[in-house]
């Protein structure tokens, strides 16, 4: 009786988690199996909820039961599948949570694919820089999950950049490549300017993000001071806050000021 109340809880599951909202980010696909594998994540990780007429004792055998179930199907909170959902997750708090227009108007940057990539591209260096805090080598948890973080914001490139240039797929496909040369090198850059003093990352930024063309060094100054900050608040941050259920609160970038 218990295997079969167990079996009807995880068909109930897979039904509902299969109700999912609009998603606002691009990454569709992607998204729609984020929202339906956390959500049945989250009944692997808290049990069953008691219903009516059950015991405190049936419900925990229930829960159990369920567990192991879950287990064997792969919807286990450690698993592989679990930390790919999460880096979209992860994707999903820049692509939609990031104040782009703020970026563009106190940098002095033009509204255009370009620079939505490198406000992005910054972004997402901070998730990955993080993601290698939970494991570096290979196999390990934190590689894996920079590599999906990596992959969910190339999925999101290529979808924003095939709606930009319909009509030229092939000039579409030569800039992606482009993009892709310049993030490899602008990682080199940022990493070894988070890791030096403010004089170095002030240089990387300047080279990647202003593109050198930036004569204001108070704007410099004031994106250095945004990153030494998110990068505080990401390292803050537990693994359950970052990988198990993914709760990134980015600084807003118009309450970070530089001093007169």
């Amino acid at each position: 009786m218990l295997c079969t109340r167990a079996a009807a809880r995880l068909g109930s599951v897979l039904t509902t988690s299969g109700l999912v909202a609009q998603q606002t980010y691009t990454h569709r696909v992607a998204a729609t199996a984020a929202v339906r594998f956390t959500h049945q994540c989250r009944l692997c990780s808290t049990g069953v909820v008691d219903s009516p007429g059950k015991t405190t004792k049936q419900t925990a055998e229930d829960g159990s039961i369920l567990k192991r179930v879950l287990n064997k199907v792969g919807f286990t909170p450690n698993t592989k599948a679990r930390l790919k959902v999460t880096s979209h997750l992860l994707y999903e708090s820049v692509a939609d949570k990031i104040n782009y227009v703020a970026f563009f108007r106190d940098f002095n940057l033009p509204n255009t694919f370009n620079s939505w990539f490198l406000v992005t591209e910054l972004h997402v260096w901070l998730l990955m820089m993080r993601s290698m805090a939970e494991g570096s080598e290979t196999g390990e948890d934190g590689r894996f999950l920079r590599n999906c973080i990596v992959e969910a914001m190339w999925g999101d490139v290529n979808t924003r950049a095939k709606k930009l240039g319909a009509n030229n797929p092939s000039q579409t496909r030569r800039q992606i490549e482009t993009l892709s040369e310049q993030f490899q090198a602008a990682l080199i850059a940022y990493d070894e300017g988070i890791m030096s003093d403010d004089r170095v990352l002030a240089s990387a930024l300047w080279r990647r993000f202003f593109e050198m063309d930036c004569d204001d060094y108070t704007q410099i100054e004031r994106l250095v001071k945004y990153v030494r900050i998110q990068a505080l608040m990401l390292d803050s941050l537990s693994r359950d806050q970052f990988i198990t259920k993914p709760n990134v609160a980015w600084h807003d970038l118009d309450k970070c000021k530089v001093d007169a």
